[in-house]
């Protein structure tokens, strides 16, 4: 009986190798399922919401430094806070990188790259367990409404962008070694 089935098996080999390949389930959603099977007390980043997201930026040689703002929440570590940037907050990631910063609650972090508009986030994931060492991440470009404002507002001459979201829900994409700040 072994044999007969050993025989089947290899038989099938032609047809399997011939069959298009299939993408396997998300390395993310997997690394997370085993990591958190680790500590049921850390649960692990997987999905978060972004709301009043505004972006302001200078224009015409106006040096007022670009301001970020946003509330952020995730279900699932049950964080809720807020972030935001406008030029005095320091650089909450490894030196030689692109800076990145705290939100109220530094286990949240963001980048804002003007460029292109994408925003990044970053949430550590359980930074005070033995499994630390990881930060969920996602990134992507926000869609927006902006105004120019002039150099009789706060800022002075530039563009305040609106998120046409009212909420974001976006998924994490990839888990990653933590990088200490500093580059150590």
């Amino acid at each position: 009986m072994l044999m007969m089935n050993l025989h089947a098996l290899v038989a099938l080999i032609p047809l399997v190798a011939s069959l298009p390949s299939m993408p396997s389930m998300p390395s993310f959603r997997n690394k997370l399922k085993s990591l958190s099977s680790h500590d049921d007390q850390c649960p692990f980043p997987e999905s978060y919401k972004i709301t009043s997201l505004q972006v302001w930026t200078p224009k015409n040689n106006n040096t007022h430094p670009i301001v970020v703002d946003f509330q952020y929440a995730d279900n699932e570590t049950k964080i809720e806070t807020s972030c935001y940037y406008n030029g005095t907050q320091p650089n909450a990631g490894p030196e030689g990188l692109a800076p990145r910063y705290a939100c109220e609650n530094p286990t949240v972090q963001f980048q804002w790259v003007q460029k292109t508009s994408m925003l990044s986030i970053i949430e550590l994931a359980c930074p005070n367990t033995a499994e630390s060492g990881f930060m969920a991440v996602d990134q992507f470009t926000p869609r927006l409404s902006c105004v120019d404002t002039s150099n009789t507002t706060a800022f002075g001459e530039g563009s305040q962008c609106f998120s046409l979201d009212f909420a974001i829900l976006r998924n994490f994409t990839a888990l990653d070694p933590i990088a200490p700040p500093g580059g150590n």
